[in-house]
């Protein structure tokens, strides 16, 4: 049973990890696609850009235009940028005819390539300085390649680097915090799997202790019967009445253990009317009279009148059980006491651990007496279904059950 922690810490954590991953990859993917798409329609838009404009689009593409072509002679050095440059000796190494993903010098790119029909800059310059002016004359000295108008071939780049370098960084926090999550799934996976199994002893523990609670009872009956037909025991009536007295016990065990499977799975409606608490207290308290007065137990008894809403049948089973919990375990005396929408019930018994406190309401915990308890959790159930809070205190000479009630 203990390798039960190990698998459910890895199937949790496990699960987290993987669920985290996938969405991780898919992040990558579509972000990956994202920064694709935009460059390349930032690309096919610059059919429209001429020297010296920008895009409007998400990126702002590189132009390069080569009036003498990507194989002619290239323009003065001075005209392009280092970047510039490298990108027209990889489109003339390898020619694109589509929008190619490339990478140089650990930067990427996109680069796209074109020709365009475009009067060039010497027909705009002679347009307005006219044909046969000076400044034209200098212009052809200078830059020979702009002699002649026509088409012009045109290389398209956008830099992607840096969106590519934030998405890497972000998936890199991204699998940074899914591995401590998943971690930390882990943690959790074994801790739910560690109470299972402490719940599993437990229960085990508690049927084991059941079942000889039941065991009892049926030994006598069983053995009063035998004497009975061996006409060993003579007295009827007496071992009748032990008859009815274990039979009655096993009765109510057998009725806590089915009422604490209908809590359990919430197959318990409740049917709500107002009644008198107080009232409720002193018949809950009244059959345990002749208990109370063979031991010798001092009863301080302080009701005020409080009306409340509630399923009387399950209410007064549960007040019972806490009633016939203290009075079973007072050395010398009881208080009960109802003000301000409180009940406390409490007694002095003999000193509980605080890991006794703790697990008081547990459903199959087992005290160090082994009685199993399964009352008390009886209790809390019907408490709780009310909506009221039931808990336990330690007091300086026994202990005290506190019911809040709120309406």
């Amino acid at each position: 049973m203990k390798k039960a922690r190990f698998k459910i810490a890895a199937l949790v954590g496990g699960s987290v990890l993987l669920t985290l991953l996938i969405i991780l990859v898919l992040f990558q993917v579509i972000s990956n696609r994202q920064t694709e798409r935009l460059a390349k329609e930032a690309i096919k838009a610059s059919s429209t850009i001429t020297l010296g404009e920008t895009s409007a689009m998400q990126y702002s593409p590189n132009v390069i235009e080569m009036p003498n072509g990507l194989k002619g002679k290239p323009m003065p050095e001075y005209y392009y940028s280092s970047q510039d440059e490298k990108i027209i000796e990889w489109c003339r190494e390898h020619e694109p005819e589509n929008i190619e993903k490339v990478k140089i010098d650990s930067r990427t790119y996109y680069v796209g390539t074109g020709v365009t029909e475009s009067e060039g800059i010497l027909s705009y310059i002679t347009d307005i300085a006219g044909e046969e002016s000076e400044l034209v004359s200098d212009l052809l000295t200078l830059l020979p390649f702009l002699e002649e108008d026509g088409p012009i071939e045109t290389i398209v780049y956008v830099d992607v680097t840096a969106e590519l370098a934030a998405t890497g960084t972000m998936s890199l926090f991204f699998l940074i915090a899914a591995v401590i999550i998943g971690l930390l799934g882990s943690i959790e996976g074994y801790m739910i799997g560690r109470r299972l199994e402490l719940s599993s002893k437990a229960e085990k523990q508690f049927f084991e202790n059941t079942s000889h609670e039941l065991k009892t009872p049926l030994t006598s009956i069983r053995g009063y019967a035998e004497g009975i037909e061996k006409g060993v025991i003579t007295d009827n009536k007496k071992t009748g009445q032990v008859i009815v007295h274990e039979t009655e016990k096993m009765s109510r065990l057998i009725e806590e253990i089915l009422l604490s499977a209908k809590l359990e799975s919430g197959a318990m409606p409740l049917h709500r009317e107002n009644l008198q608490l107080n009232q409720l207290v002193e018949e809950c308290l009244m059959p345990m009279e002749g208990v109370i007065l063979s031991r010798g137990l001092q009863v301080e008894l302080t009701l005020a009148t409080e009306t409340v809403s509630a399923d009387p049948d399950r209410l007064e089973h549960a007040i019972s059980n806490l009633l016939t919990n203290a009075v079973k375990y007072a050395r010398t005396r009881l208080s009960i006491s109802l003000r301000d929408k409180t009940l406390i019930i409490q007694n002095d018994c003999d000193p509980l651990t605080d890991e006794e406190i703790a697990h008081l309401f547990d459903r199959f915990y087992t005290g160090r007496n082994g009685n199993t308890g399964i009352g008390l959790s009886i209790a809390k159930d019907i408490i709780g279904l009310h909506g009221w809070k039931l808990r336990a205190e330690k007091t300086h000479d026994g202990i005290m059950f506190i019911i809040n009630i709120s309406r």
